[in-house]
């Protein structure tokens, strides 16, 4: 069950994950999973999938806010590969959120706003629960404002990859015109090709159709879709040939346009 917004109800849907090529707008990897699948659970797969494809070791990717966990900036920086990805607000509401503690990764402990140490102990998938003493929250200012209601004590949990998440947060703030103009081209690139599968080429259609169904349908998307890229790159290297380079304006919209729907 999923939903693309929150005032949609939920419905039975699949997820996509679709590589696309930053240059030409290839597509070069297509999975196709339950809605229940997390984003996260699926880049390194797929950059996995891209290298042995293309043989090239992959330098940047550019992905949306969808993919902003910590798991993933941390798998990314240990394979070498620069992470164009915005990081999105934490997903917990609170009036001390887990931005006002600090980590020190060097010692292994979190610290309160006050200064206070919460050390590590219950390990949990991706993270371990860090705890406070509760005498050191039971004279604490913050204590009606960050403590649950019946708790003692903090309870903060911090993901194995945190120091790479707030590296991201900061890299996020210092973006460079390059950076922003990588993910600008994501943005139509590769999130554009959803909506053109979705548009022109009936990918909406199948969500009721099961899972190995979709599947098929989403595979002979991706390679219509790489058809008309390839009949695009050879029109625009043999227009300008057959007529003068200043009358030549057809973009590769202008053609898939033409190759979908006819003259």
């Amino acid at each position: 069950m999923a939903t693309n917004a929150r005032n949609r109800r939920l419905e039975p849907a699949y997820k996509q994950h679709t590589a696309v090529d930053d240059k030409v707008g290839v597509i070069l990897d297509v999975a196709v999973t339950t809605g229940q699948t997390n984003e996260g659970e699926m880049i390194e797969p797929q950059v996995d999938e891209v290298e042995a494809i293309t043989g090239i070791d992959i330098k940047v990717v550019t992905a949306d806010a969808g993919y902003a966990y910590a798991k993933v900036y941390g798998a990314l920086e240990r394979r070498g590969i620069d992470a164009l990805i915005p990081t999105k607000a934490e997903p917990i509401k609170s009036r001390v959120p887990l931005r006002r503690f600090r980590y020190d990764a060097k010692n292994d402990i979190l610290k309160c706003p006050r200064g206070r140490i919460l050390r590590p102990a219950r390990p949990i998938k991706h993270g371990r629960f860090f705890y406070s003493k509760a005498k050191d929250c039971a004279r604490c200012p913050l204590k009606s404002d960050c403590l649950s209601k019946g708790r003692v004590n903090k309870a903060v949990v911090v993901g194995d990859d945190y120091p790479a998440l707030l590296r991201a947060r900061r890299r996020r703030q210092r973006w460079s015109k390059q950076d922003r103009r990588l993910y600008q081209r994501h943005r139509w690139r590769s999130e554009g090709f959803h909506g053109e599968a979705k548009t022109w080429h009936g990918l909406a259609r199948a969500i009721r159709r099961g899972l190995p169904n979709m599947k098929i349908q989403a595979y002979l998307t991706a390679a219509v879709i790489n058809l008309k890229r390839l009949a695009a790159a050879l029109l625009a290297l043999i227009l300008p040939w057959i007529i003068p380079y200043s009358a030549f304006a057809a973009s590769e919209r202008a053609v898939a346009r033409i190759l979908t729907r006819g003259p």
